[in-house]
């Protein structure tokens, strides 16, 4: 029901979308060729010249990654508290045979950092370090959809540009203008669309994604850390779920502190 409800409202949004824009103009007028291609092909050139290619196709790894329908925090909590419970029976095969079947490939390198015995300073550096690598990452992949929101607007006014001087070139009659206002016009509107209605959107979508990467790979730290001083299933639930009784009670020992000061 939770996936239907904002399919529906994408639904019918790209419907009303439509159409408005189709409305006494015709799918002929509004798929234009020429100015599509001045915008797209002109803002491929322009992403190839600053961006090395294997940023363009880790951006776009990270865009399908982001609707994959990657697993949520609890999923990741659930696998935490397996391998909590296998490790505490000092069973490293069994441990082994779990991981191969973990999902989540920063919590695999955790339950592997196990596996080889690496110290409790050594895991964390280890995967801090890929946190901040991935991090990083999802930051180059905003930056390179940022700047394509960027160049469409631009070559759409220049392919807006270019039309109208080939139109003050052909002027002999209405039949030659007509195609060539209608480049110029549709080359703006699809420098507007791509940028605010696609470009803008991923850009979001992927901020989005590495705020939600950050929380789980935090949370994967503390537990991997915690399950290596073998410390209780139960507390380890507790602290990586944030719903410590220490939090509940502390306002009353504050309380206590407060009245004891002023006696």
């Amino acid at each position: 029901m939770m996936n239907i409800v904002p399919g529906a409202v994408i639904t019918i949004s790209l419907v009303l979308f439509a159409l408005t824009v189709f409305r006494d103009i015709g799918l002929s007028m509004i798929f234009n060729l020429d100015a599509f291609l001045i915008v797209a092909g002109g803002t491929a050139v322009a992403l190839c010249v600053g961006f090395p290619f294997l940023r363009i196709r880790n951006t776009i790894y990270d865009i399908i990654q982001a609707y994959s329908g990657k697993r949520d925090r609890d999923s990741v909590v659930k696998d935490i508290l397996d391998i909590s419970r296998t490790y505490m029976r000092t069973s490293i095969r069994s441990l082994e045979h779990k991981v191969k079947g973990i999902e989540d490939d920063f919590l695999r390198l955790g339950a592997r950092l196990l596996i080889n015995n690496y110290g409790d300073h050594d895991i964390k550096n280890i995967l801090e370090r890929e946190m901040t690598i991935r991090l990083v990452n999802r930051d180059h992949g905003m930056n390179l959809l940022k700047t394509a929101a960027r160049l469409t607007p631009s070559f759409g006014l220049a392919g807006t540009v270019i039309s109208l001087i080939k139109m003050f070139r052909h002027m002999e009659s209405v039949d030659t203008i007509a195609p060539m206002m209608a480049v110029a016009l549709m080359s703006t509107f699809y420098g507007v669309i791509i940028s605010n209605l696609i470009m803008l959107p991923l850009s979001a979508k992927l901020k989005e994604q590495a705020i939600e990467s950050e929380l789980i790979m935090n949370i994967t730290i503390e537990g991997i850390l915690a399950i290596k001083n073998m410390e209780h299933p139960l507390k380890i639930e507790e602290r990586i779920r944030g719903c410590r009784e220490e939090v509940f009670d502390l306002p009353a020992e504050i309380g206590k502190a407060v009245t004891a000061q002023n006696v």
